[in-house]
C-alpha cells in the first residue's frame, strides 16, 4: 500500500507539473494580447493629441514674435540671432575647452526594456556672453532658459581611460572614480551661432551674485576674478599650466564689453517662453510644425486603432 500511495502521488505531481503554465508562454500571451496593445494605443493616442497643441502654440508664438537686429531691438518679447562673443571664458570640466557656458551631467542608466536614468551630479556655470549680429552686441542672461545646445561630450566613463579633468569632476561631486557612469556636457563657445527667444528688459545688476565656483547653487555670472579661480581650480590639480591659464583678458579682438549693460536679453514674466538654441528660427519652426501635425492628427488615428482592437476583443 505504501508503494502504491507513493506512486500515485508521483503520478499526480507529474500530471500537475505538465499542466502548470509556462511563464514564457504567459508572457508571450500577454504581449500578444489585443487588450494590452489596444489600451496602450488608446492612451498613447490621447496623450499625443493633447501634446500637439502646446507645440502648435509655441510655433505660432515664434512666428508672431518680432525678429529683430540688436540695434533695432526694443523692450519686450524679441527674437535675436547672432554669433557668440564675450570678454573672458571658463574651462569646461569634461571636454576641457574654453567656453562661456557649460552644463555637465553625470548619471547612471538601468538596463532593460525601460531604461531609467539616475542623475548623480549636475554642474552649470557661465560668464557674460553676447550675441553679435553685425549691428551691435547684446548681453544674454541664460538663467531659466530652455537650452537646445549641441552635445560637446557624451560618453561612457571608463576608469582606465579617463582624463584627469574627468576624474577631477567626479571627485568634486563625491562620485567614485571607479564607478560606471555616463557623462554629458553642453557648451556655448566663442563663434557659436545662437537663436534666442526671450525678453529684452532692463538689467537688474546681473553681476551682484558673485559665487564660489566650487560650492553652492549656481546663480549669476562669474566675474573675471571668479572665472580665473575656476580655471585654476580645474587646471592646478592636474599640474597643467597652459598659456591661457592666467587671468582672462578684458576684451576679445580689441572689442570692449560692458558686463553691466543697461538692457539684457533674459527670462521674462512667468509662463513666457525663453529658450536658447543652436538651430535657426526657420529650422525650429519646421520641427515644431512637423511634430504638432504628427501629434494632433496621428494621435487620434492611434487612439481609434486602439479602440478598434478593444471593441473587436470584447464585442465581436
Amino acid at each position: 500500500m505504501e508503494i502504491i500511495s507513493h506512486a500515485t502521488i508521483a503520478a499526480v505531481c507529474y500530471t500537475k507539473s505538465e499542466r502548470s503554465p509556462d511563464p514564457i508562454f504567459i508572457l508571450r500571451s500577454i504581449l500578444g494580447s489585443p487588450v494590452l496593445w489596444g489600451t496602450i494605443c488608446f492612451i498613447a493616442g490621447f496623450s499625443l493629441f493633447f501634446r500637439g497643441f502646446p507645440l502648435l502654440q509655441r510655433k505660432r508664438l515664434i512666428l508672431n514674435t518680432p525678429t529683430s537686429t540688436v540695434r533695432a531691438a526694443s523692450l519686450g518679447a524679441v527674437e535675436i540671432s547672432g554669433k557668440v562673443v564675450g570678454p573672458y571664458t571658463l574651462i569646461s570640466p569634461l571636454s576641457e575647452s574654453d567656453c562661456f557656458y557649460y552644463r555637465a551631467v553625470a548619471h547612471t542608466s538601468t538596463s532593460g526594456e525601460q531604461q531609467k536614468k539616475t542623475r548623480l551630479a549636475e554642474e552649470s556655470l557661465y560668464v557674460p556672453f553676447f550675441l553679435d549680429d553685425g549691428t551691435g552686441c547684446l548681453m544674454v542672461d541664460p538663467r531659466g532658459a530652455e537650452m537646445d545646445l549641441r552635445t560637446s561630450l557624451e560618453e561612457e566613463y571608463s576608469p582606465s581611460q579617463a582624463a584627469a579633468f574627468t576624474r577631477h569632476f567626479l571627485a568634486r561631486h563625491g562620485i567614485s572614480v571607479e564607478s560606471s557612469v555616463t557623462l554629458e556636457e553642453y557648451c556655448i563657445r566663442e563663434g557659436d551661432h545662437l537663436f534666442v527667444l526671450g525678453r529684452l528688459q532692463e538689467n537688474s545688476a546681473l553681476g551682484e551674485d558673485q559665487i564660489n565656483p566650487l560650492n553652492g547653487p549656481k546663480t549669476g555670472f562669474l566675474s573675471a576674478e571668479a572665472a580665473d579661480l575656476q580655471r585654476r581650480a580645474a587646471l592646478d590639480p592636474m599640474h597643467l599650466q597652459p598659456e591661457n591659464a592666467g587671468a582672462p583678458e578684458a576684451a576679445v579682438d580689441g572689442k570692449q564689453f560692458d558686463v553691466n549693460p543697461p538692457v539684457v536679453l533674459a527670462k521674462g514674466i512667468p509662463g513666457q517662453p525663453f529658450f536658447i538654441s543652436w538651430r535657426s528660427q526657420k529650422n525650429i519652426v519646421q520641427i515644431l510644425a512637423w511634430e504638432s501635425v504628427l501629434c494632433i492628427w496621428g494621435g487620434p488615428i492611434l487612439a481609434v486603432a486602439g479602440l478598434s482592437l478593444l471593441v473587436s476583443r470584447f464585442f465581436i
